[in-house]
């Protein structure tokens, strides 16, 4: 490919015109338009400039082929975002283990004492994963702030198909939980155990690998939008979109501190999880009524 060629197909792939191209680069758009068609050639700053707007060698710009290196993940994307993957999920689940070991010692136990210290110490070690993981990422994002896209229509029509079973997976888990906490409920109790002593714990085992599910599959679902993470690591984020952040921040902040006070004051570690569902369902609700309402705004 030539330079010309090369110059309009990572353009294109930006979903930038010649006029927005020459605004960045300080010049008119008939010398972008000269520079595509190879009639011209742009001087050694603006080379460089070019290479640094695309994530491209100077080579590849010149006189490689734009094409096969933009399939090369040569950043190392894909490793870093299922390791982030993993991380994220390990972390969220290592607080829910938390809650059921802490509802089984206490049920079954009787270790009241111990149910709380289980519960907050896992939940320690659970957000330092959550930090730890987040502080990663955020080192890699500013080390690449923008990724070619690399993934094949194969490869993400693939994962579209695991995606929908992962969350029918993760959604059947909980409701499964639920349907077996109805069931064990009508149950006897057993030497002074009742049958939430006995069998309550194990509705969070059910809820533990729903929510690890379902949050794996949201992570890789985001991993192969890469237009999305290009568009946020380049400051084009929406309005809408730093609200619907915000607001859920907040929420899922005044869920923790409920579920906290919950349980230290009142000892209510093995219910008091559901307000991170609750949590989960005003996140949405937010995303719902901001985008709806940009919508309205747009319709005027």
């Amino acid at each position: 490919m030539s330079f010309g060629e090369n110059l309009q197909f990572y353009r294109k792939r930006r979903s930038i015109t010649q006029e927005q191209l020459a605004e960045q680069l300080g010049v008119s758009r008939q010398t972008v338009s000269k520079w595509e068609a190879d009639s011209s050639y742009p001087e050694m700053e603006k080379i460089l400039q070019l290479c640094d707007m695309f994530g491209c060698s100077m080579d590849t710009l010149l006189r490689g082929e734009a094409r096969g290196e933009l399939m090369k993940d040569t950043s190392g994307y894909d490793m870093h975002m299922n390791r982030f993957t993993k991380e994220i999920t390990v972390g969220i689940a290592v607080i829910l283990v938390g809650v059921t070991l802490g509802g089984a010692a206490e049920g079954l136990f009787r270790l009241e004492d111990f149910s709380g210290v289980l519960v907050i110490a896992d939940a320690l070690i659970g957000a330092l994963i959550l930090v730890m993981s987040g502080m990663k990422h955020s080192r890699f994002v500013k080390k690449h702030p923008h990724i070619n896209p690399f993934y094949t229509e194969e490869e993400i029509e693939t994962f579209e198909n695991r995606f929908m079973y992962m969350i029918v997976g993760g959604i059947g888990c909980i409701l499964a939980g639920g349907l077996f906490l109805v069931i064990t409920e009508q149950l006897p109790g057993k030497a002074g155990y009742t049958a939430e002593d006995i069998y309550g714990w194990g509705f969070l085992v059910f809820v533990t690998v729903g929510v690890s599910l379902i949050v794996y599959a949201g992570i890789q679902k985001s991993k192969y939008n890469i237009a999305e993470y290009n568009k946020e690591n380049a400051g084009m984020t929406s309005r809408e979109d730093r609200l619907i952040g915000m607001w859920s921040g907040c929420i899922m902040i005044f869920a923790t501190i409920i579920f906290l006070v919950a349980g230290l004051v009142y000892d209510l570690w093995e219910k008091a999880w559901i307000v991170y569902v609750v949590g989960g369902l005003l996140c949405g609700v937010v995303s719902v009524i901001i985008n709806g309402t940009k919508r309205d705004d747009d319709e005027k």
